[in-house]
């Protein structure tokens, strides 16, 4: 019976932990993810348009940089928020969106050097974006 309640009191209190709406330094990491996956998938397009970089790999590493992506996207959209946060969650969401569209551009069609220097200009510039929300949103 000590066993039953224990697991009891512990489920409660992970239940209790979880919940709750999104705070600025949660959003803060959520956003630094993003940055930092756009960033290294401008590299990756990079590589691509220069034609340095064998597609097969180009493809691989596009599908989990979108994979990362997109789970942050899922968690962000889960999250509840308000005020402040919620205005910086939504266009984290947004910038998830884009993120994820220039990453599914490259690993559509990793051997288009044209689209991957597209893809890389516009990554890039989402990678700042998501830099600039990230340390507006974690302070």
């Amino acid at each position: 019976m000590p066993v039953r309640l224990v697991a009891m009191v512990v489920v409660a209190a992970l239940v209790a932990g979880c919940g709750g709406a999104m705070r600025a330094d949660e959003l803060g990491r959520s956003v630094e993810t993003l940055a930092s996956s756009a960033a290294e998938g401008a590299l990756l397009a990079q590589g691509a348009a220069d034609d340095r970089t064998k597609t097969t790999f180009v493809r691989a590493h596009a599908r989990e940089l979108g994979e990362t992506v997109e789970h942050e996207a899922e968690k962000l959209s889960d999250a509840t928020a308000h005020g402040a946060v919620a205005t910086d969650k939504a266009r984290a969401v947004e910038l998830a969106d884009r993120i994820s569209q220039q990453l599914s551009q490259l690993q559509t069609a990793p051997d288009d050097r044209a689209g991957a220097r597209r893809a890389e200009t516009k990554l890039r510039t989402l990678a700042d974006a998501a830099t600039r929300l990230s340390e507006s949103a974690g302070s």
